[in-house]
């Protein structure tokens, strides 16, 4: 029978497991939707309709992502994490229940593992397991996912590569999408005798690692080359600010570039955590924006004309922004029913000063018969003498609307952008340290992983 769906979490294939295991499972659902939002899996439906299979997830390892997977799929999976991910008494309770097990590749404890691990497959049971993110740093190839190939291949199962999308912050994205991938097997990848050997195991390893590297969600070479400019000119940036504070360095800007090891790291984001990229490159394109920004307002003040230079220019703008505030809004009180009409016959389409004489000269019309209806109704409702102050305040207040509105585009917002350029680069300068220090992150990650200095 058919489990109903979760609202958080489609429903994939019919649950296995016990009714403990599935109470848990759906208490971490609940937490999963809403913590993480909505999850999808992707292709499971044809991908995992029954039977044994290892599930090699081609993410870095950790157990949130395991807790995710355990909640994403229907079927019940036994995880196998590295140890290190499972200290903690609440870890190893949560691991217990929810059916992770702790192991080392090659250990004293892997034929147990592997016995086991055989066991479970022949229930007709799923094993996931993480592949490693390590970077190639020697001529040799690092092993990619050797404990599910050689699971996998001694159990004669399909090996099934998993790809996540996890937003990471700054990205606007809310989903976390799960693909899975279609049916590796060792006997058709890597043909034999029967007998499993070391060779054999390396060479279903490679297949899995070709297969994985083909992510649906990452980023197109031309647009990870594009980051990678820009990171360098981020770079750059940051270290011609630091080289400037060091006189007597010898280092020159012309002669930077960005490391081997850094696009390397990049290029394995993008092959293994595109949400992470996808972040880094999000914030990126704010700060471009942001600089972007910056420069524009500078050009501003520095071509706005002699006015700019004069300080007491400066302090009459802002005495009128001020003064002529209460005035203007008399003005656009006034001036509803004209704008309303102007917007209902089309005459505000190019915007308030855009526009052809054809145009100026309807507007006009118009704003000259709404100010004869008005004075009518005030001459009809209203004592003459109020009648005859309103009137001319009419098109004065008007007029003067027009001459505020102008000197908030030219002038006010000119002086204000002039005023806000030392706030403006002390913020540009934290986006640009933030990012540079995110990118050294996952630097010194990759690094720990590979067992690499950089």
């Amino acid at each position: 029978m058919e489990q109903p769906p979760s609202p958080a979490l489609p429903a994939i294939l019919s649950p296995e497991g016990s009714g403990f295991y599935n109470l848990v499972r759906g208490v971490l659902r609940i937490w999963c939707g809403l913590n993480l939002g909505r999850i999808r899996v992707l292709q499971a439906e044809t991908a995992l309709v029954s039977g044994p299979a290892v599930l090699v997830v081609n993410h870095p390892e950790s157990f949130l992502d395991a807790l995710i997977l355990i909640a994403a799929f229907q079927r019940r999976v036994t995880c196998f994490l590295d140890r290190p991910f499972l200290r903690g008494p609440l870890r190893m309770l949560a691991a217990r229940t929810l059916d992770i097990t702790a192991f080392e590749f090659r250990d004293e404890a892997w034929p147990a593992i592997l016995q086991f691990s055989q066991e479970t497959l022949n229930r007709g049971r799923l094993i996931l397991v993480f592949a490693t993110q390590a970077l190639r740093h020697s001529e040799a190839e690092p092993a990619f996912a050797p404990a599910g190939a050689e699971i996998a291949a001694k159990a004669d199962v399909p090996a099934h590569p998993v790809h996540l999308f996890f937003p990471v912050p700054p990205s606007r994205m809310s989903e976390l999408l799960i693909h899975v991938d279609g049916p590796l097997y060792a006997s058709e990848t890597v043909p034999g005798n029967g007998e499993e050997s070391s060779n054999r195991i390396r060479a279903f390893d490679a297949a899995i690692r070709h297969a994985c590297r083909q992510n649906p969600f990452r980023l197109q070479p031309e647009d990870v080359d594009h980051f990678l400019v820009g990171v360098e000119g981020v770079m750059r940036e940051d270290f011609a600010e630091r080289w400037s504070k060091r006189p007597n360095s010898k280092q020159k800007l012309e002669d930077f570039e960005l490391s081997p090891f850094l696009v390397k790291v990049v290029r394995e984001l993008n092959r293994s955590h595109p949400g992470r990229l996808a972040a880094l490159s999000e914030s990126l394109e704010s700060y471009r924006e942001a600089r972007r920004r910056a420069a524009l307002a500078i050009l501003r003040a520095k071509t706005a004309g002699p006015w700019f230079r004069s300080w007491w220019r400066r302090l009459a703008v802002w005495c009128e922004s001020v003064a002529g505030f209460p005035v203007a809004c008399y003005g656009l009180l006034n001036l509803l029913i004209v704008w309303l009409l102007l917007r209902l016959l089309g005459l505000l389409r190019r915007g308030l000063w855009n526009a052809t004489p054809r145009e100026w000269t309807m507007r006009t019309l118009v704003a000259l018969a709404c100010y004869a209806s008005q004075i009518a109704l005030a001459a009809h409702f209203l004592p003459r003498s109020e009648a005859g102050y309103y009137a001319p305040s009419l098109p004065i207040s008007g007029a003067y609307l027009l001459r505020y509105l102008w000197l908030l585009d030219h002038r006010t917002r000119v002086v204000a952008l002039g005023l806000d350029k030392q706030p403006r680069f002390q913020h540009l300068r934290r986006m640009r340290h933030r990012l540079v220090a995110e990118l050294k992150r996952d630097e010194d990650r990759y690094a720990a992983v590979s067992k690499i200095a950089h």
